[in-house]
């Protein structure tokens, strides 16, 4: 069970990249006050939270709606996720990140910024939102298997909220080599989870024994 907890952890994790939003905020917020900060951070916190948690409680309802088998869906989003971890490993991601921080920047209002591009797509993504309707996809029926399924929901959202909240002294002290190198390994890690992901639904999907 310990097992499992550390695999949705890692997996949801590598998926948000808590750390490659530090210089990102920094950024975003640069030279406004503490309390507009704080508005911002925890507002785009809630948000991100309240997206991963309706993939978390009702994707797998609205796939059964749509005919997709689970299988189908471990294969696809396992691929979305390789291609992801593609875009960490040779550092297109990030800079698509900053890219759409800085079009959010040109044509909303300083506050929108928590909702779009922070909440989403740069904490609750894509690859976010697929991760954690796997991580609930593969939790047990008991009370036990909610909790491992669903408490890397709160502690990845709940880091995402701290590095954001130490963005300007943590993006002055790791500087971008050290956030590249990290975002690199992340990019790794996913990878190799998201290959666990799509054969498993190719041996569902073909009854494979393994």
């Amino acid at each position: 069970m310990f097992d499992d907890l550390i695999v949705n952890f890692l997996l949801l994790f590598v998926a948000v990249s808590p750390i490659s939003l530090i210089p990102i905020f920094a950024s975003l917020t640069q030279g406004l006050g503490k309390k507009d900060i704080k508005k911002i951070y925890l507002k785009a916190t809630a948000v991100a939270f309240f997206v991963l948690s309706i993939f978390w409680l009702f994707g797998g309802n609205v796939l059964e709606l749509m005919g997709i088998s689970m299988s189908s869906f471990r294969i696809i989003g396992g691929l979305f996720l390789i291609a992801i971890a593609f875009q960490m490993v040779f550092e297109q991601r990030q800079g698509r990140r900053q890219h759409t921080a800085d079009v959010a920047m040109d044509d909303h209002s300083i506050h929108s910024i928590a909702i779009f591009p922070l909440a989403i797509p740069l904490i609750a993504g894509p690859g976010a939102m697929t991760a954690s309707l796997l991580l609930a996809e593969s939790r047990v029926n008991t009370l036990l298997g909610f909790f491992i399924s669903y408490l890397p929901v709160i502690v990845v959202v709940l880091i995402a909220a701290l590095a954001m909240w130490l963005s300007a002294k943590l993006s002055e002290r790791l500087g971008p080599t050290v956030i590249t190198v990290v975002e690199k390994i992340f990019g790794i890690l996913l990878g190799a989870l998201a290959i666990e992901f799509v054969v498993a639904g190719i041996r569902e999907s073909f009854h494979l024994v393994s």
